[in-house]
C-alpha cells in the first residue's frame, strides 16, 4: 500500500523531505524495510537501466535518490554503481546537481567502489574544480583517507590536479 502511493509522495516538496527522513528513521532502527524501501524509491525515481543519472540531474528527485545511497547496504551500493554509474562519472561529477549525488555515493561507498570512482575520475579531477564543484575532490579524498591501499594513487591525483594548467583571467 505505501509503495503504491510513491508518485503522491514525491510530487510536493515536503513529501520528499519526509521520506528523507523515512529512510534514515529506518536505517538507525536496522529495520529490513529500509533497503525495500532504498530499492523501490530508485525504481520509482530512476526507473530502468541508466536512468540514475538524469534522476540524479533533475534537483527535486535527486534529493531522496542522496539519502536512499546514503542509507543502502554496501552490497546494493555497489550494485547500483556497477550498473548505473560506472562509466559516467565525468559527467555525473561536472553536472551542476548530480555530483552532488557522486558526493553521497562517496561518503558511503565500500573500498572497490572508491577505487573505481578514483581510477575513473582521478585523472580529469580538474574538470569538476573547474566548474565550482569542489565537494567531488572532497569526497573522494575524504574516501580515499578511510581505505589507506588507495591513499597513494589519490595523492597522485590530487597533485596532478594542483599541476594542472589554468587560464589567466585573461583567457591566455
Amino acid at each position: 500500500p505505501f509503495i503504491t502511493s510513491f508518485p503522491a509522495l514525491l510530487s510536493p516538496p515536503c513529501a520528499s523531505l519526509c521520506l528523507q527522513v523515512a529512510l534514515e528513521v529506518l536505517h538507525r532502527s536496522q529495520s529490513p524495510s529500509c533497503a525495500r524501501l532504498c530499492s523501490a524509491l530508485i525504481g520509482q525515481l530512476a526507473p530502468g537501466d541508466g536512468g540514475l543519472v538524469p534522476a540524479l540531474q533533475d534537483p527535486e528527485r535527486s534529493r531522496v535518490l542522496e539519502a536512499a545511497m546514503t542509507v543502502l547496504a554496501p552490497p546494493l551500493l555497489r550494485d547500483l554503481f556497477q550498473r548505473e554509474l560506472r562509466g559516467r562519472l565525468r559527467g555525473v561529477a561536472n553536472h551542476r546537481v548530480a555530483n552532488h549525488g557522486l558526493q553521497r555515493l562517496l561518503d558511503h561507498a565500500p573500498c572497490d567502489v572508491v577505487e573505481a570512482v578514483l581510477s575513473e575520475l582521478g585523472p580529469s579531477l580538474a574538470e569538476p574544480l573547474a566548474q565550482g564543484h569542489h565537494g567531488v575532490l572532497t569526497a573522494l579524498m575524504a574516501a580515499c583517507r578511510r581505505y589507506p591501499p588507495l591513499q597513494q594513487e589519490a595523492l597522485r591525483c590530487l597533485f596532478q590536479v594542483g599541476h594542472a594548467p589554468r587560464k589567466s583571467p585573461s583567457g591566455f
